[in-house]
């Protein structure tokens, strides 16, 4: 479990490393910039037995990255709760490996980034166009990739290396 955790928190620090050094803006993304937290999240949950310390540990990084980065509370964590009710709908779907990883975690992002919008324009709180969504979406999608991808590799050979099929 302690592999899980250290992969979220390095998550949660590279959001923080990559927001201050990689010059981008809401109306101008970066090609890199993504939701790292949401693919270490979503990483870490096929080697999961236990949906409870799963649960626990998104509920504490969502909480975190809320007060961290949102200066929200309860925000990020509920679509942080959506996201993980989407990928145990679709983890029960799709098998284990690189391509369907790197899915879920599209989806993931893509979620994130559209209730985030709805929910800001619904409540008039820093509103922003489909346009500037889309954008974003888009933008992010490449580092998306390219984050699950390695993260996908490093979890694959730790667990191989110390033969750990799940976490109970």
């Amino acid at each position: 479990m302690s592999i899980a955790i250290i992969t979220v928190v390095v998550s949660f620090l590279l959001d923080a490393l990559v927001s201050n050094n990689i010059g981008y803006t809401l109306t101008n993304p970066s090609f890199f910039k993504t939701i790292f937290t949401i693919i270490g999240l979503v990483s870490i949950y096929p080697y999961f037995n236990n949906d409870k310390k799963y649960f626990t540990i998104l509920i504490i990084a969502g909480i975190s990255f809320d007060i961290v980065y949102t200066g929200t509370f309860l925000f990020v964590t509920l679509i942080f709760v959506i996201i993980y009710l989407v990928n145990k709908f679709l983890d029960f779907f799709l098998p284990f490996n690189l391509l369907n990883i790197n899915i879920l975690s599209l989806i993931s992002i893509y979620i994130y980034h559209i209730l985030s919008f709805i929910i800001l324009n619904l409540v008039d709180y820093n509103s922003y166009s489909i346009h500037l969504l889309l954008n974003i979406i888009i933008h992010s999608t490449i580092g998306t990739i390219i984050y699950t991808t390695i993260i996908y590799f490093i979890l694959t050979y730790i667990y191989n290396k110390l033969k750990i099929k799940q976490i109970r």
